[in-house]
């Protein structure tokens, strides 16, 4: 590995999979389980291209690289800090031919990127609409997970702008918003084709949710059996050690 030199304040982490490392910060922005659900959940098959809004330190195009190694993957971020992170990351893990990091607002996609270049457009986006949630003191990390500078409606606007007329956009989010989801997505042509519930524990309300939507209003929305992240506390599920196992 080579060309990703660690700075002051920054951790080397080992995914655990694939012999990937990735940079992050000691305080900031780290990625969570969210990444690793939401690329899991990506369907890659007929996939060649795949853009990732809002990558952070570029953890989503990491594992998708070992899930399916003819693809290529954009990864897209409007702070400078996590791209310059993401794109060293890339590098140590000898995955330029393949990863490309770019600095860029998702807000005016249209103005920087042609549209329908890729089957597959994802993103674990901010999770918390401006004014709601606590915001994190740490600039870096807020604009992550709150509002700030991205809506939903933004989002999906860019990502169907980049998507192919055959392409899914996949998203990770609050299952409190999944109503929200499915309005914005009809409102920029696309439609709920898959959504999946997940659980803490198998006894727990659900509080994330992984949807799956495509262009057009066709689409019967298939629900998936709920995914369950710990068998019991501090304890992964059988699926989610499958993901380390079989990536």
């Amino acid at each position: 590995m080579n060309g990703g030199a660690l700075r002051y304040g920054e951790t080397l982490d080992d995914l655990i999979i694939g012999g990937l490392k990735i940079i992050q910060p000691r305080e900031g922005y780290r990625f969570s389980i969210d990444a690793v659900l939401l690329a899991h959940f990506a369907d890659l098959l007929g996939v060649n291209k795949v853009v990732d809004l809002g990558t952070g330190n570029g953890i989503i195009p990491l594992l998708l690289s070992q899930r399916d190694p003819g693809i290529r993957i954009l990864g897209i971020d409007i702070q400078p800090a996590m791209v310059d992170r993401a794109g060293r990351s890339v590098r140590m893990n000898n995955l330029q031919n393949r990863i490309d990091i770019q600095h860029a607002d998702i807000r005016r996609l249209q103005e920087i990127l042609p549209g329908e270049i890729a089957e597959l457009v994802l993103s674990n986006p901010p999770f918390w609409e401006r004014g709601k949630g606590h915001v994190n003191r740490n600039q870096e990390e807020a604009i992550a997970r709150h509002e700030l500078q991205l809506t939903l409606e933004e989002l999906v606007a860019g990502a169907t702008h980049l998507l192919v007329p055959e392409g899914a956009v996949a998203l990770i989010h609050r299952a409190a918003r999944l109503a929200d989801i499915a309005d914005t997505v009809n409102r920029q042509g696309l439609s709920l084709s898959k959504m999946r519930m997940v659980h803490s524990y198998a006894d727990s309300p659900a509080n994330l949710v992984l949807v799956e939507a495509r262009p057009g209003h066709k689409w019967k929305t298939e629900v998936m059996p709920p995914l369950i992240i710990y068998s019991a506390f501090n304890s992964f599920s059988d699926e989610i050690r499958r993901f380390y196992r079989e990536t």
